[in-house]
């Protein structure tokens, strides 16, 4: 009897795991995600800046953030955040001697400028760069409506809102 009553007390948890998982109440983390804007740089436009600031307004209401932009080496590992990019394919079977070595192309480490109180509706971003003598090398403006983060799933509250930018080699700003 005392065999059976040690299984059935594991197997009453799982049971009970199991239909809190499958039914409709899920419980919620306290995990947040940050209000803010991601943008990311292609190192074209990057090369030469030693100050970005980005500005976004809403409303009467302005926010100017300082970005850190700097360029990643191949040595680094890829990390969110940090997505170092290689061509090789984990699958492919090849012998080492017919395997050249692949150097992944250098990127720009994105940043995020944290706006905790960015709205979910349309704002105007500015992003300006400037070189070390303090000439503005980028000067460009885009409308952009952030949307709710979700870090817990579509069922919990949702965390800030977010936007996302990228600066292309040729000084094209764009949403993402």
């Amino acid at each position: 009897m005392g065999r059976n009553v040690g299984l059935a007390v594991p197997l009453a948890a799982l049971a009970l795991l199991t239909a809190c998982g499958a039914g409709g109440t899920r419980t919620c983390t306290l995990m947040d995600a940050p209000a803010g804007i991601r943008v990311d740089v292609h190192p074209d436009a990057a090369n030469g800046v030693a100050d970005a600031t980005l500005t976004a307004c809403w409303d009467e209401t302005c926010r100017e953030r300082t970005l850190q932009l700097r360029g990643t080496r191949p040595e680094e590992p890829a990390t969110p955040g940090n997505p170092v990019m290689t061509t090789e394919s984990a699958t492919a079977a090849e012998s080492r001697a017919v395997r050249t070595p692949q150097t992944p192309e250098p990127m720009v480490r994105p940043d995020f400028a944290v706006v905790r109180d960015l709205p979910g509706k349309p704002i105007h971003v500015t992003l300006v760069f400037r070189n070390q003598r303090g000439a503005t090398v980028l000067d460009r403006r885009i409308d952009v409506t952030p949307q709710p983060t979700y870090p817990n799933g579509r069922n919990c509250s949702p965390g800030g809102h977010q936007a996302g930018l990228t600066v292309t080699g040729e000084g094209s700003l764009i949403p993402h």
